[in-house]
């Protein structure tokens, strides 16, 4: 319950305390009411809300490459199976991998930051041929898309590169897959603690409510 200057007055007078000097403020800030346990659960809030906003970021990260990896599978099965329009599923790729670039240049960890090279490395070795058939490489490794170059592509070298057994496809699969188990272990983790932190400051907040 949330205690308010006005509940303490009441307080006071039902208990025959004088209220002079009794603000809420005041009152915590006696020697002895508790200043420490307030900057304590005021630590342990901040921790609390920085907690959410990290597990809130690897949550992300964690649905960025899940989609990525969804997105190259539909792709390499569309090429797998011959077919000329794959428009959809390569427009589909290219806005998850450069989603998922995103989210891991903004998040921490040293896993993380091998995870963002690695996939830099992958459109970069393949910048050339991926440029052949429609997909231009920027330099910080993010994909655009040229839909009409695409659909005129060579069907092998689109094989070659976007196909299950590609060069591309493969790497960029596996650094997605990894990328969203390790995101997926750290909101878990970060989880498990902002909600021990969550507790601690509860048992605090109850030591405070005097009218529960």
């Amino acid at each position: 319950m949330r205690i308010t200057t006005g509940m303490l007055k009441i307080a006071h007078r039902r208990s025959g305390f004088s209220q002079k000097g009794s603000s809420l403020m005041n009152y915590v800030g006696k020697k002895g009411v508790g200043t420490s346990r307030m900057q304590a659960m005021n630590a342990s809030a901040i921790s609390v809300r920085n907690a959410r906003i990290e597990k809130g970021s690897y949550e992300k990260l964690e649905k960025s490459a899940d989609g990525l990896t969804s997105a190259l599978s539909a792709l390499t099965e569309r090429v797998d199976s011959g077919s000329e329009n794959l428009v959809s599923e390569a427009s589909s790729m290219v806005e998850k991998f450069n989603e998922t670039l995103r989210s891991l240049k903004n998040s921490s960890g040293v896993l993380n930051q091998f995870y963002y090279q690695s996939m830099k490395d992958i459109s970069e070795a393949n910048k050339s041929e991926l440029e052949e058939i429609g997909i231009t490489v920027a330099a910080d490794g993010s994909l655009a898309l040229n839909k009409e170059k695409l659909a005129s592509a060579d069907g092998e070298k689109v094989g070659k590169l976007l196909g299950s057994r590609g060069d591309f496809a493969q790497r960029a699969s596996f650094v997605a897959s990894r990328t969203a188990d390790n995101a997926g272990v750290n909101a878990v983790s970060v989880s498990s603690r902002y909600n021990s932190r969550g507790s601690i400051a509860n048992s605090y907040l109850s030591r405070y409510n005097f009218f529960g």
